[in-house]
């Protein structure tokens, strides 16, 4: 995550899989803050220990739900803080509470938190989370066509594809996407593509900008840099210096 920060990461599978994309545990060094891309999926946080922010607003205990991220958000946390989450996939939130999952009930959230307490740490998380997901018998999969168009956009299929790779017209689609996830499909393939800019810059630290987004579909450089910046408050090249500092820390700490 940060030089401030230890991130620990699962992909779930089996059963799991169908819900969550990752689970996750963070402890903090020091203070500091870190900047959250969004994907347009939904989560929840359970501040463990320590003071954590998110956008400048106390998480506070036991738990707190995290909406369908639209744009990049700010973590803020004190050098004591620990924190853990659970990232859905799109659409799966809205299915659950449909459904009365187990996992959302009060007690069960409630029940979490108070293990975390006990025992903090990705495994005893991932342990309590599980318990929930013995069987898929509390889904019935009404959302699988926005998952299917939602996984066509994440692998850069055209909008316009994408709707005619499925099997529902496209104001059906749009309408179950908007009321399962809050955004329109269109919002989902801008995430998507901004996404995709990010990895691009990180792994390629010296291909220029103008390539970057001819490779990445937006339509020329000036494209790039208005989604990029609306979607991540950052500039392209803001997070490429970003990087590069980091990489420049952490190469001195390993020289000392």
């Amino acid at each position: 995550m940060s030089n401030h920060l230890t991130l620990e990461l699962m992909t779930p599978e089996g059963n799991l899989a169908d819900s969550i994309q990752a689970i996750w545990y963070a402890s903090a060094h020091s203070q500091g803050e870190q900047w959250l891309a969004c994907d347009g999926a939904t989560g929840l946080v359970f501040p463990v220990t320590g003071e954590i922010l998110l956008d400048d607003k106390p998480l506070a205990a036991p738990y707190a739900v995290q909406e369908t991220s639209t744009q990049a958000s700010k973590v803020t946390f004190s050098h004591d803080a620990q924190f853990c989450g659970i990232r859905f996939n799109p659409t799966v939130l809205s299915e659950l509470k449909r459904n009365a999952h187990p996992l959302l009930a009060e007690q069960s959230l409630s029940e979490i938190a108070e293990g975390l307490q006990e025992n903090a740490s990705l495994a005893a998380f991932v342990a309590l989370i599980s318990r929930h997901f013995t069987d898929n018998k509390n889904i019935n999969h009404s959302n699988r066509h926005s998952k299917h168009l939602i996984r066509n956009l994440i692998e850069l299929t055209p909008l316009e594809t994408a709707y005619q790779l499925a099997p529902l017209s496209q104001r059906q689609l749009e309408r179950q996407v908007k009321d399962q996830c809050g955004v329109t499909p269109k919002y989902f393939e801008r995430i998507y593509r901004v996404k995709l800019a990010k990895q691009a810059i990180k792994d390629n630290p010296e291909m220029s900008f103008a390539d970057i987004a001819l490779e990445c579909g937006f339509t020329d450089q000036p494209h790039l840099i208005k989604e990029f910046k609306a979607i991540m408050h950052i500039t392209p090249a803001k997070y490429r210096k970003l990087l590069k500092d980091s990489q420049t820390k952490q190469t001195k700490l390993i020289l000392r």
